[in-house]
């Protein structure tokens, strides 16, 4: 997680040096300005200190304009900040007489609206199209600490939506009820109720003492899709070895997350839309030819659907080219074996070549899975193996793949041990982990190149 939150940091102060730099540039072109020399350096100054000054504000976040201490309100006298100490090196530099007040002035002044209107184009335009983007994250807390009021009055801030806390201690051990939040009850009961109601995030405020019980809560929350945050108190932060994160300067350790929100996720759906888009035009007299042999070679529906567990632990359809001569659903689903007879001529071709799993890049497009994820099981699968194997439900933090990590570490095909689907599970959770763009990628050849000697692939 601190390599996404330095990623998106970086992405973040880039996004305001570029703002300040193109409004020089247009500043100059205004007044028929030449832009270079000073100005450029002046611009480039300004971009680099904002670089690191506004690293930890978002372009998606609520930033609630005027009201103190807000995310907005912040970033203005940030960039009041980055302006007086561009005049203090002019100063001492003797250079201000050198450049233009009325660019200046303009730029001033221009920068603060440019950073607002490239804010409501990113957060009320591109919602539309990336509606994970810029959405709160509903959360609950679990105890009642100090950790938890310094937390409570900061992840408004960054995104999170507080709807409650569960606590079992009595008011006065606890210093007080957390103001303005709901008591929803006993933590034993926390689980229950984030399952229910499909609450995102829940951030374990520990006390101090309670790390078993804290590994227990964790062990409970591993069969919902919640994404899990401990806010350690010192002592319990140096004792883990979960990665660290902060939430406006307040410490948490990641135990339960997903790297798809914000920048990352906008960069994984655009990957998917046009790898998908690409793949299904190529593929056209493919898919037709596929189709014609799948309708000739035997009885029934060229296409075959199936619910699938996907983002969240949603039922999802997926799509396929018909392989087999029967087309199971429901609460006993038996995995396809080597040398299966209910595998058609036609279909066994398709599935050693994968060529039956064309229709899913339709699925992609349409926002269901993702190039490369987790692969979706069978829904009679899924819940056998999510009471099998701890924390399998983990996996449905992310969108379900056409290919992925275990499948090309051996793990595709049949399961025909534990042992088997929980080494695919270790994968799918690495892939989460350490998921980059470049590790899609990387996935996406060792696909190709595998496909043709699969020995799982029957």
């Amino acid at each position: 997680m601190a390599q996404r939150s330095t990623r998106a940091g970086v992405l973040n102060g880039l996004s305001y040096a570029l703002i300040i730099y193109g409004v020089m540039m247009l500043a100059c072109n205004a007044f028929q300005i030449r832009f270079g020399g000073l100005y450029q350096a002046a611009a480039l100054f300004s971009g680099m200190t904002s670089t690191f000054l506004m690293r930890g504000i978002s372009l998606t976040i609520p930033w609630q304009l005027g009201r103190p201490g807000s995310v907005g309100t912040r970033l203005l006298w940030l960039w009041l900040a980055v302006v007086m100490a561009l005049i203090l090196v002019g100063f001492f530099a003797e250079l201000g007489s050198d450049l233009s007040r009325r660019v200046l002035a303009a730029w001033i002044i221009g920068v603060p609206i440019a950073f607002i209107a490239v804010h409501v184009v990113i957060r009320y335009g591109l919602l539309r199209l990336f509606p994970g983007i810029a959405r709160n994250r509903s959360a609950v807390i679990l105890f009642v600490n100090d950790a938890a009021r310094n937390l409570l009055s900061k992840a408004p801030a960054a995104g999170y939506n507080l709807i409650g806390y569960f606590e079992d201690r009595e008011p006065s051990r606890t210093g007080g009820p957390l103001a303005d939040l709901q008591h929803l009850g006993s933590v034993s009961s926390a689980a229950n109720y984030v399952r229910e109601q499909g609450v995102e995030v829940v951030f374990i405020c520990l006390p101090e003492g309670a790390f078993e019980r804290g590994i227990a809560l964790i062990n409970e929350l591993g069969d919902t899709t919640a994404s899990v945050f401990y806010v350690p108190d010192w002592y319990i932060f140096n004792m883990m070895s979960a990665q660290f994160y902060d939430i406006q300067g307040v410490p948490v350790l990641e135990v339960i997350e997903t790297p798809f929100y914000g920048v990352d996720g906008m960069l994984k759906r655009l990957f998917d839309i046009v790898f998908a888009s690409v793949v299904l035009v190529l593929s056209i007299p493919l898919m037709i030819a596929i189709a014609v042999a799948v309708k000739l070679d035997s009885r029934g529906p060229i296409i075959f659907k199936q619910f699938r567990y996907g983002l969240n632990g949603e039922r999802f359809y997926v799509h396929k080219f018909r392989s087999m001569t029967v087309m199971e659903e429901g609460e006993q689903v038996e995995q396809v074996s080597r040398a299966d007879p209910r595998v058609t001529r036609v279909g066994r071709f398709l599935r050693r070549t994968s060529l039956d799993e064309w229709p899913q890049f339709w699925t992609v497009l349409k926002g269901d899975m993702s190039i490369v994820g987790p692969r979706p099981h069978a829904v009679a699968h899924n819940e056998f193996y999510r009471r099998a194997i701890q924390g399998y439900m983990t996996r449905h933090k992310v969108k379900p793949g056409v290919t992925g990590w275990a499948q090309v570490n051996g793990y595709r095909g049949e399961t025909q041990t534990l042992d088997r689907m929980e080494k695919r599970i270790e994968y799918d959770l690495e892939y989460i982990r350490e998921w980059s763009p470049l590790l899609d990628v990387r996935i996406i050849l060792m696909t190709a190149l595998m496909i043709s000697r699969d020995e799982n692939a029957f």
